[in-house]
């Protein structure tokens, strides 16, 4: 048997859950995917462009670069759009980790940079979230050492929630001027925090984003980063000049230019009315859960197992843990209020029968 990298061999493989059924059968509430159906502005983008008979041609990401600089408020130079996130943060860690180099991260985390960091022989030092899952300030900021070649802080953290301060991500940059920083504000629209006004200060600021999450294009894979245009010029580099999906630019294009900005709907509903209803359902019936600043929430009931497999049966979908620090627990968005009441009714049903 042919022989891959010792680093590869030793990696697991990530696999997505319920990978084997047909989820669009269910309320999807495991993966904090927008819930709502797609714009028509994006079906109408997306049709046009089949019938225009461009689909044979190349992507031209630079085309799409002036919108997402008048969205993001950055310069054009600034910004590296990548097939999902996922890629954007492969490429950065490609671009500053080589075998043994230290990368430093509060876990529980979003696992994408556990893995890829993995593949390239990196060293992951991971900070534990306190029991009440709060970001360990202190500790992660005594993990950054001479040694440490890449910080990475998740704004807010998948999965616990938790929101990293912005004088927190400050504090990080100024330790080493010469340490790459990863802020991941893969839930921006939902929260409103950021640390792009950090840019103009710290070169070493790299920030994350997606058009999966807020924009409802997961299964179309887009992101981006901002950074300085001398870094973001280095990104280039590593990614591949075709590596985005033409139709994915089109759909994004779509909604930026989309004068009513439907795509808005989905992160006001959850944050605004969604989320506080769910919060104040679990709070009065004695269900513990973990704050956290975006559209999804941690849970953690008596019987995690027992809850997960009951939604599944009644046709919801939530995510079981499986970090030890949180293995008793499930991770879960919330949808249209709508959608939200009847996953606490299904929830209600669930608790009686326990009692």
């Amino acid at each position: 048997m042919l022989k891959v990298k010792p680093q590869i061999a030793a990696l697991s493989t990530y696999k997505p859950p319920w990978s084997h059924i047909d989820r669009t059968a269910y309320l999807r509430f495991d993966l904090n995917e927008n819930t709502l159906p797609l714009p028509g502005c994006v079906k109408a983008a997306l049709h046009d462009f089949i019938d225009s008979d461009r689909i044979p041609l190349y992507p031209d990401c630079a085309a799409f670069l002036p919108k997402l600089a008048r969205y993001t408020q950055a310069a054009p130079e600034q910004l590296m759009v990548a097939n999902g996130s996922d890629q954007a943060i492969e490429v950065v860690l490609r671009a500053f980790l080589g075998e043994g180099d230290e990368l430093v991260l509060a876990q529980p985390g979003f696992p994408m940079f556990t893995q890829i960091a993995g593949v390239i022989g990196a060293k992951v030092t991971g900070i534990p979230y306190d029991a009440a899952m709060r970001f360990p300030r202190r500790d992660y900021l005594a993990a950054i050492t001479p040694a440490t070649k890449l910080a990475v802080l998740v704004n807010p953290d998948n999965p616990t929630g938790a929101s990293v301060s912005l004088d927190l991500i400050e504090e990080v940059l100024r330790l080493r001027p010469d340490l790459p920083v990863i802020v991941d504000e893969a839930y921006f629209e939902f929260t409103g925090a950021t640390a792009q006004g950090l840019l103009a200060a710290y070169p070493n600021l790299i920030i994350l984003r997606t058009f999966s999450k807020a924009f409802a294009l997961g299964g179309l894979r887009l992101g981006y980063s901002i950074a300085h245009p001398a870094l973001t010029a280095e990104l280039h580099k590593v990614r591949g000049p075709f590596d985005v999906n033409a139709c994915a630019l089109v759909a994004a294009g779509a909604q930026l230019d989309d004068a009513a900005e439907e795509w808005r709907r989905f992160p006001q509903e959850t944050m605004q009315l969604s989320k506080p209803y769910l919060e104040a359902f679990f709070r009065d019936n004695k269900v513990k859960q973990y704050p956290g600043a975006a559209h999804f929430m941690l849970v953690e009931p008596e019987d995690r197992d027992g809850a997960v497999a009951y939604l599944k049966e009644r046709g919801i979908l939530v995510r079981p843990m499986v970090a030890p620090a949180i293995k008793t627990c499930f991770r879960m968005n919330v949808g249209t209020l709508e959608q939200t009441k009847h996953f606490a009714e299904v929830y209600a049903d669930y608790l009686r029968q326990q009692r």
